[in-house]
Order: structure tokens, then sequence, then C-alpha cells
């Protein structure tokens, strides 16, 4: 393997984020100021991608106010100390009852907060129809594999909502994964794949056609 390989897909993520808010005109168009710092972000997904990416984003300066898993979720507008939770999920093999947080029995319904970036990390198909008008995020980072169903999406765009998609914001591992194979013939390292990734997200941000 490569190392960085664990975190990969989360770290993409990451830096698919801070470019997308990068972008003056977008950022104008959607009332927030650019740069991850201050962003407020809800999770849904504990696992490798939602677990890195939260991680990654607060170490870049966002505010994790919420992450939902499949028996609740915890929410806090102050934010929320990811290592902490991490500590209590391995202690509790849970995120609810989180001491510094308020446990949501219904963990879906944060998904419905008010929040600058939503990230749905966990599975396909979280988004639909019948939950997308009461999506109250600026941005959807789809950190899953088409967490935004296609009923959804027209919904979400006439809403003025900017949605960045999996195929874009999954490249990390994409990325680490070509490294892995490539490291049969040549030696590569973690610094490596994150700057061939960095560079290929900023180009890909850059062309015309964007997801609105």
């Amino acid at each position: 393997g490569v190392r960085g390989r664990r975190e990969a897909t989360g770290r993409g993520v990451m830096f698919g984020l801070r470019q997308a808010v990068s972008d003056k005109n977008d950022m104008k168009r959607l009332k927030l100021t650019t740069g991850l710092e201050g962003k407020s972000v809800i999770v849904q997904g504990f696992g490798n991608v939602g677990y890195y990416a939260a991680k990654f984003l607060q170490e870049q300066g966002a505010t994790i106010v919420g992450v939902v898993e499949w028996d609740g979720a915890v929410y806090n507008p102050k934010g929320i100390n990811i290592e902490d939770l991490d500590k209590h999920r391995i202690e509790t093999k849970s995120i609810t009852n989180f001491p510094k947080a308020k446990t949501i029995k219904q963990g879906r319904e944060v998904l419905e907060y008010e929040c600058d970036i939503l990230i749905p990390a966990a599975l396909e198909s979280q988004i639909t129809s019948e939950n997308a008008p009461r999506i109250k995020a600026k941005i959807i980072a789809e950190g899953a594999n088409g967490p935004v169903t296609a009923d959804a999406e027209d919904i979400l765009l006439k809403k003025g909502i900017l949605i960045i998609p999996d195929m874009y914001l999954n490249a990390g591992g994409v990325t680490v994964s070509y490294f892995e194979w490539l490291k049969t013939s040549h030696t590569c390292g973690s610094v490596g794949w994150r700057n061939a990734l960095k560079k290929a997200l900023n180009a890909a941000w850059l062309m015309p056609s964007k997801h609105w």
C-alpha cells in the first residue's frame, strides 16, 4: 500500500471543498466568505470518509456542528471536537450520548439543519425528493457515491444550492489507488499523491462546467 491510503478519500473531500470555497464569485452568490475558516459543517457518516473529512476540515478552521450515524446523531452549534468524538465512539461503540453535544435519535433529521456545508458521506440516496425541500445547507459535498438522487438534485439546484459531485470529491481514493499501482515500478509516498491530487482538483474546479 501507500502511506496515507486510509485517509485518502476524506482528505480528498477536504481538498475539493477547499478549492470550491476559494472561488470568490461562487461564494458571493451563496453569500458566504471565501475559505473554510468558520464554515459550519454537518457530516453524515463517521467511517473512513466522514471521519477524516471532518478531521481535516476542522484542522482547516471549519466548525463541525453535526455528525450523523446509523443509530443517531450528535449536534452542537458551537462545534464538536472530532478527536474527542472518535474517542467516545471507540469507547462506547457509538457516537450517541457524547457528553459535549446533544444526541438526536432521529439522526437523518440533522441533514435538514442549518449549515454552510453538508457532507453526506455514508450511503447512496440519502437526499431525495422527499427531504430535499427541507435542506438548508448552502453547499452539498457528495462524499458518498450517489447520495443525492436525480429528483432531489433538480430541487436543490432550483434552491440555489451548490452541489459538489462525488466523482470530483472521491478523487482522493482514486488517486491513491493509481499510486498503489504505480508503486510496483516506482517509489511513491504520501507527499507525491497529495501534490498530484491538489493539482488535479484545482484544475478540475477551474473548468467551465459547474454543478449548479
